[in-house]
């Protein structure tokens, strides 16, 4: 099994993204990055209070989901905003709230018990998936992926 993160976030103005695949153990299977980009003062004003969505979504997301090799089962975000970037990608929050088995909640949202506590998952998941999803939560830290891709941006940020 594989499972994607992709996260794109500003850092310092710089926008950054990262996807990183890994195994269900947790080692690296695929990493890509965009540099760093900077928006100009013209497209500032052009696109107003939607350039970091532009940004974010549209131009780094998009561009990391076309360049990745191997398709993954799963690509996770933390971000509500990229779901509107591709249907495939899953947002996964942590909750406190304690569940003790997969409850769907709506069509689009489910509840697995985590860590003694539980995820939330929003996005076009199957039952199927929901179950394969329990399953990797008993024995893999789905959330401490997203820690390394984050300090891999800042180090890409802080090179550039």
């Amino acid at each position: 099994m594989t499972i994607a993160y992709l996260d794109s976030r500003k850092i310092e103005g710089k926008f950054i993204g990262g996807l990183l695949s890994v195994d269900e153990r947790g080692i690296p299977v695929e990493f890509k990055y965009t540099d760093p980009v900077v928006p100009n003062e013209l497209q500032k004003i052009l696109y107003g209070s939607s350039i970091d969505t532009y940004l974010k979504g549209e131009l780094i997301a998009k561009t990391l989901l076309k360049k990745m090799e191997k398709k993954p089962d799963f690509v996770f975000v933390r971000d509500p905003e990229l779901l509107e970037v591709d249907d495939r990608l899953l947002l996964i929050v942590e909750r406190t709230e304690k569940v003790e088995t997969p409850t769907r909640v709506s069509e689009e949202e489910v509840l697995l018990p985590f860590k003694g506590s539980s995820v939330k998952i929003v996005g076009k998941i199957s039952d199927e998936d929901m179950k394969k999803l329990a399953d990797l939560l008993e024995t893999f830290d789905v959330m401490e992926p997203f820690q390394r891709l984050e300090r891999a941006l800042e180090y890409l940020c802080s090179e550039k």
